[in-house]
């Protein structure tokens, strides 16, 4: 009986593969008509939109203001040396050439820089006496002013003052 136990397996397996050849459903896929979904509506596209660039005004220009410097000082200027001491011969209020040369860089930088109030101080050494050296300091403060009036400077910004022998511009005792 072993023997025929595998002889009947291939018969059951041969009639098993016939009747499947023979079936139309085994081992085949069936498709049946199913009708086709309803197509979808595709959104319309939104429409593009354009946006123009205007174009930008001109920038208006900005004024910045800053503060102005203040104006120098009188102390100021005088260290920085812009006007120019006049000197005179010994007991003398007339201006020599050099003295006029000054009193020409003087008159320039008025005459550019209005406004300014200077002090034309008249010195004068300890010689002679007080009511002397203070009138020679007036003519000689004076002979400058009008020298730098005649140039174009105005006048109405020179002040004239004598400091006699009270505040002399060099010290010393003799002509030198």
């Amino acid at each position: 009986m072993l023997r025929r136990m595998p002889i009947l397996s291939y018969v059951l397996m041969l009639s098993l593969l016939v009747f499947m050849a023979g079936c139309k459903s085994c081992g085949k896929q069936v498709i049946e008509d199913v009708p086709a979904p309803p197509p979808v509506e595709k959104p319309a596209p939104e429409p593009k939109v354009v946006v123009e660039k205007t174009p930008e005004p001109d920038p208006v220009p900005v004024k910045i203001e800053r503060e102005a410097p203040a104006p120098p000082t009188a102390q100021m200027l005088n260290d920085m040396g812009v006007l120019q001491t006049v000197y005179f011969g010994f007991d003398s209020s007339t201006l020599n050439d050099q003295a006029r040369a000054l009193l020409r860089a003087n008159a320039d930088w008025l005459k550019a820089n209005p406004g300014h109030t200077v002090v034309m101080g008249g010195h004068c050494d300890e010689r002679g006496t007080k009511e002397y050296n203070l009138a020679l300091g007036e003519r000689r403060a004076s002979a400058a002013r009008d020298y730098l009036a005649s140039l174009g400077a105005a006048t109405s910004g020179l002040r004239v003052i004598s400091y006699g022998e009270e505040d002399p511009a060099a010290s010393g005792h003799n002509e030198d």
